[in-house]
C-alpha cells in the first residue's frame, strides 16, 4: 500500500496552476507583478495544499500562496479580485479582516 503524500511532498506542485510561471512572478512582492500567479490560483486544484505546505505566516513568506499575496509572512491587501473562491469568508472579505495595507 502506498504511503499517503505529505503536504511537503513536491508531487502536488506539478498539479498547481502556477507550475509553469517564472519564479519572479510567483515570489513577487507587489500585486502588479504577482497578477498572473494570483489569477492562476483562482483555478488551482491544489490551493489548500499549497497554503499548508508553504505555511506563509509561519515562514515570513514573500509571494503568492493559495490565492493570496504575502509579504514577510503577512497578507497584503489586494486591489484586484484574484482571491481563490475557497478563501472568501462571510461578508466577502477574503482576508477575514486580517490583512494590513502594504
Amino acid at each position: 500500500m502506498p504511503l499517503p503524500e505529505s503536504p511537503a511532498s513536491p508531487r502536488w506542485r506539478t498539479a498547481a496552476a502556477c507550475a509553469g510561471l517564472p519564479p519572479q512572478i510567483v515570489f513577487a512582492r507587489r500585486e502588479i507583478e504577482a497578477r498572473p500567479a494570483l489569477e492562476a490560483c483562482r483555478r488551482c486544484p491544489v490551493a489548500r495544499r499549497c497554503e499548508e505546505s508553504v505555511a506563509p505566516a509561519e515562514s515570513y513568506f514573500d509571494g503568492v500562496s493559495a490565492g493570496r499575496l504575502w509579504r514577510n509572512g503577512r497578507l497584503v491587501r489586494l486591489r484586484g479580485h484574484y482571491v481563490a473562491p475557497s478563501h472568501v469568508v462571510s461578508g466577502g472579505d477574503p482576508t477575514g479582516g486580517l490583512a494590513r495595507p502594504a
